[in-house]
């Protein structure tokens, strides 16, 4: 039930948040900082709770909403009742005030009646990891899209299916110091408008059999999560790799004006010098993004002295997850063998339409008693300022 789950969230949320509250309280009790080892303790402690905290508001928006459908209903004097769906009753009675209400505010909503899950088809919006306005990436991005900020289609990039946005392609700083009287120069900041549209991002589930909804409490937020998931693997594939043909995204790789570091001496130099690449245009690189082969190589490298130190220190300290003070970031959306460093404010994803969840029991499904999920969303992505971007070969 909806109570339980609410309990539940409660619950791990009080715990996570009062176990980061007792790492800080220790460290400062002791008049000391935190430990490396604290730190990552108190950062996980602190993600869990507010995950769960997240996890509780929309239990609780769910839990009302249902609420509302059942006291608008009794208000006109037609109880509201949502059978259980299957072959002898596939639907509520269509004439039913309370079935026209449910389909209008808790559509594709877990309801209990009777002690009974019913799963009524259509579409909800599913809560998105991508907010849609500017935030302030966090200390510990732990994927590629946290790392660029995203904005809503009506955010002041357009409407409809398309959007448009400013790059800057030349910036040429001529100031200097000028007599009285005399011509002052002139700097170049040269920006195109670019124009693009967004694409639709989808996958459907195989069928379900229509029981396991009934048997199994918990699969609906199952199907959900494994599909979102994937959803965001395909969008973070697309705002690397994708090609701008056809339904793809122009990616960062696709985009005129990245640059590119070829390979020199290692993959640590090769690095460095992208990092001086974008220093000359006064660039601060915001994350390294690297495959996982990739950053285990770096992980694993040795000091070929008598001692063979790891190069980047303790594998328990913070300094580990960071290059030359730069976060680093895996994905298995960067081919192995390559980086990209940059500074990710540079790039925007446009969402359009977040993430949305639909069941489908009609046709072949109604016949065989089975259930299709489909989750889909609409977004774009944009590249404000390409030479922010370094491509880095780590291999030859």
């Amino acid at each position: 039930m909806t109570t339980t789950r609410i309990e539940r969230f409660k619950s791990v949320s009080e715990r996570e948040l009062k176990a980061a509250r007792s790492i800080l309280q220790t460290a400062i009790d002791s008049g000391r900082e935190l430990t490396p080892g604290e730190v990552v303790d108190y950062d996980a402690h602190l993600a869990k709770g507010r995950d769960s905290l997240d996890s509780l508001k929309q239990a609780k928006a769910d839990q009302d909403i249902l609420e509302s459908a059942r006291q608008l209903a009794n208000e006109l004097g037609t109880p509201v009742a949502w059978p259980a769906s299957g072959p002898e009753n596939p639907t509520p009675a269509r004439g039913s005030w309370a079935k026209a209400t449910a389909d209008r505010m808790a559509k594709a909503m877990t309801a209990e009646v009777d002690g009974q899950k019913s799963l009524i088809s259509g579409s909800i919006g599913v809560p998105a990891p991508i907010e849609t306005d500017i935030v302030t990436m966090s200390a510990a991005p732990r994927s590629l899209l946290e790392l660029i900020p995203a904005r809503g289609l009506n955010g002041g990039f357009g409407t409809g299916n398309t959007f448009s946005f400013l790059r800057q392609t030349v910036r040429t700083n001529n100031a200097a110091p000028v007599a009285d009287g005399a011509l002052k120069p002139t700097s170049l900041y040269t920006l195109a408008e670019i124009e693009d549209r967004v694409r639709v991002i989808a996958h459907l589930s195989e069928p379900v059999p229509e029981r396991f909804f009934a048997d199994h409490a918990n699969l609906e937020d199952f199907l959900r999560n494994e599909m979102e998931a994937g959803l965001y693997l395909a969008l973070e594939n697309q705002v690397v790799h994708g090609d701008g043909t056809g339904e793809n995204l122009t990616g960062l790789l696709s985009t005129s004006g990245i640059i590119s570091q070829a390979f020199v001496t290692d993959a640590l130099t090769s690095i460095r010098k992208a990092m001086t690449s974008l220093e000359v245009y006064g660039i601060t690189p915001t994350a390294l993004v690297l495959n996982p082969v990739d950053a285990e190589a770096l992980d694993l490298l040795r000091d070929s002295g008598a001692t063979g130190k790891y190069l980047l220190g303790d594998p328990g300290a913070d300094s580990v997850e960071k290059l030359w003070k730069v976060p680093r970031v895996r994905s298995n959306a960067v081919a192995a063998g390559t980086a990209i460093l940059g500074d990710w404010q540079q790039a925007q994803v446009v969402v359009r339409e977040d993430a949305t969840l639909a069941l489908d029991r009609s046709g072949e499904n109604f016949q065989k008693n089975m259930v299709t999920v489909r989750l889909e969303g609409r977004f774009g992505f944009g590249v404000k300022r390409p030479n922010a971007f370094v491509e880095v070969s780590l291999a030859s």
